[in-house]
């Protein structure tokens, strides 16, 4: 195993283990460490017992939150080096395969693999039954898939898990949670848990007993009191999960690295027997668009289309493109110049009813009163690419402003926000997000998973004044979501960030009923200090 226990060196042939996308650095570290198997994330932890330091567990550092970023000092320890894909095979539920790999492969790796079903990179050590399911796949031509099809393709196989990413397309296929088959887990005192989806649930009195091998071989029982929080029925990430009769496998995933080292996991693909279109609808103003969100969410639950996913942009965050297209920018082109509000949505269909679909979706657009000229439409994987690419302009030139205004600020950065709320609350929401802001003078932008009412309202200060009141706001819109049955995060995590944000959705109890999991199976609190809590 790779180690480095000079901080000196680190900070200086290492920085960027210092950080992650969330701005956050820390100034130093003790030690960092890169494990290539379980031996040795137990001989890395067992050397930061000796030496009291606090672990920090890092994947790709493609999380915003920063849990990843060591602030408590101590040991970093990268899983990047487990890096391998162990084999697949058919699985238990109709359709299903599963791939089994380690916490460190990145998607792009497993989606460069599935492109062509080819894993020769990683077969050398596969099982004979493995080998078999492969040639199976081949011999099928079997399109396989990995549903979450997250947006960040550096990310960790591990990472994701540990923040139930998701992606665009949750509105089909939700988070990582649904698709996580198997974890292996270690613990802070080098414990190990092998966790099977079906094996292990709480009890009616909300008790997990969770079964562990020491290092030394011999085997006890973590029993665990899951907290009593009611979970919101939204996208989340905030906090330990925790319903009646939960799986045990759902506690570890989205903990965010504080509750255990997650080193191998089992998740389930499907093939793709569809093709998927992509259209972008403008309106003239934001209301239309909400209410064509929700004759396509209806459109969705009645089986009458397949949606996957539904993407919105406001008129502000429009503007804002326009004004780029009229200064010629390539990437963006034309479209109308008085567009209020554009939604994006992809539909999966059976390229033989094709006509008969997409009638369908032009009822639709008519009962909504949109005209030929106010919609796009792609089904090859070019169109659809620009269309998103459009879409994602959006946080790009974002990023462009505040990067220009921290040139004379460099205190400045931009606010956004990850809250989700039921769809009824939808309009709601949206309302109080208009009201507020434009009470406030704060310049914002709005755009983001629509279909999961989960929208991101990114407020972007000109001085270290608005930047404060944004950062009041913020705290204001977790409030009211958390008040209209939301969560204060819907799929960036909390991390480090926004840990004040557990109280405004769980209060004190409910808190301390999530340290008293913590304690359970890191009685020293040593993973991911200043993760989720204080």
């Amino acid at each position: 195993m790779k180690l480095i226990d000079s901080p000196a060196v680190i900070n200086e042939d290492f920085p960027d283990y210092l950080r992650d996308e969330s701005r956050m650095t820390a100034p130093r570290i003790d030690a960092l460490a890169w494990p290539e198997n379980e031996a040795d994330i137990i001989e890395a932890l067992a050397l930061a017992r000796g030496n009291s330091w606090p672990v920090t567990i890092s994947a790709g550092r493609t999380g915003i939150c920063g849990a990843a970023v060591p602030m408590c000092g101590g040991m970093l320890l990268s899983v990047e080096k487990l890096n391998g894909i162990t084999g697949i095979a058919r699985g238990a539920i109709g359709g299903e395969w599963i791939l089994t790999l380690q916490a460190g492969v990145t998607l792009q790796t497993i989606n460069d693999c599935l492109q062509h079903n080819d894993f020769d990179a990683f077969t050398s050590a596969w099982s004979q039954e493995s080998l078999d399911a492969l040639e199976q796949i081949r011999e099928q031509a079997l399109r396989l898939f990995y549903p979450p099809v997250l947006t960040e393709l550096t990310a960790e196989i591990g990472g994701t898990a540990a923040t139930n990413a998701s992606g665009a397309r949750t509105f089909k296929y939700k988070a990582t949670r649904d698709w996580t088959r198997r974890i292996r887990v270690i613990l802070a005192d080098g414990s190990v848990l092998d966790l099977k989806r079906g094996d292990v649930h709480a009890d009616e009195s909300g008790r997990l007993s969770l079964p562990v091998r020491a290092p030394d071989g011999s085997a006890r029982t973590v029993e665990i009191a899951l907290p009593r929080v009611a979970m919101p029925a939204t996208k989340h990430v905030a906090g330990y999960y925790a319903t009646p009769g939960m799986d045990a496998i759902d506690l570890f995933i989205g903990s965010e690295g504080t509750l255990g080292v997650i080193t191998e996991l089992d998740i389930a693909l499907i093939p793709r027997t569809k093709e998927t279109y992509a259209i972008t609808v403008f309106f003239d103003d934001e209301k239309p668009a909400v209410d064509f969100t929700d004759a396509l969410r209806n459109a969705a639950r009645g089986g009458v289309l397949d949606i996957e996913s539904i993407e919105f942009t406001g008129r502000r965050a429009l503007d804002l493109l326009h004004r780029r297209h009229e200064q010629g920018d390539p990437k963006i082109p034309d479209f109308p110049a008085t567009a209020g509000a554009a939604i994006l949505f992809e539909v999966a269909f059976n390229p033989e009813t094709m006509e008969e679909e997409y009638g369908l979706v032009e009822r639709y657009l008519a009962c909504s009163g949109v005209s030929t000229d106010q919609v796009w439409a792609g089904t090859t994987d070019e169109e659809i690419r620009q269309m998103k690419e459009f879409r994602h302009a959006v946080p790009e030139t974002i990023n462009q402003i505040i990067g220009e205004r921290k040139r004379s600020m460099p205190a400045l950065h931009k606010i956004a926000t990850d809250l989700a709320v039921p769809d009824d609350k939808l309009h709601e929401m949206m309302d109080y997000y208009k009201a507020t802001l434009e009470a406030a003078g704060i310049e914002y932008y709005v755009f983001g998973h629509i279909g999961n009412s989960h929208l991101h309202v990114n407020m972007v200060p000109r001085n270290e004044g608005e930047l404060e009141k944004s950062k009041e706001l913020y705290r204001a819109f977790a409030a009211k979501s958390v008040s209209l049955g939301g969560t204060v995060s819907g799929e960036h995590g909390v991390g480090k960030l926004k840990r004040d944000f557990l109280g405004i959705m769980f209060g004190e109890d409910g808190i301390a009923q999530m340290k008293a999991v913590k304690r359970a199976l890191d009685p020293e609190g040593m993973l991911g200090k200043g993760t989720l809590f204080g």
